[in-house]
């Protein structure tokens, strides 16, 4: 009767917390702005014939059977940071800042769009140097 009685008491407050806790809001996890990833959008369909692209770090190198190909928008989840571009005949460097918005050099202005948003955009087939 000792050992029914305890477990009868254990049951019971664990029933009057879980009765207490079911709505109570879990806490909001905060990620540090350098850790928290942004949908970026890359439009290299201007490539033709399609060519494989890398962004080296986060996507398959371009000697992968599975690299990304210039025949398909992709949508990459990045973090804020310096990343490049690359394919066989293009290279170039962006960033993401904390906002999820693009930067790259202004020498590129003619070939790349995208500065500000979160949409990379090629224009050219080859980027020129000026």
């Amino acid at each position: 009767m000792r050992w029914g009685g305890a477990v009868g008491i254990v049951l019971l407050l664990l029933w009057v917390n879980s009765a207490f806790s079911v709505n109570a809001d879990p806490p909001a996890v905060t990620k540090h702005p350098l850790a928290q990833e942004h949908p970026i959008t890359i439009d290299a369909t201007v490539l033709k014939p399609p060519k494989v692209w890398s962004i080296p770090g986060v996507t398959e190198p371009l000697q992968s059977l599975t690299a990304l190909t210039s025949n398909h928008v992709e949508t990459l989840n990045l973090r804020p940071g310096r990343y490049m571009f690359t394919t066989t005949s293009i290279s170039f460097s962006f960033t993401v800042d904390l906002d999820g918005k693009l930067d790259y050099d202004k020498m590129h202005d003619q070939c790349v769009s995208g500065r500000g948003t979160s949409h990379l955009t090629l224009a050219c087939r080859f980027l020129m140097p000026q």
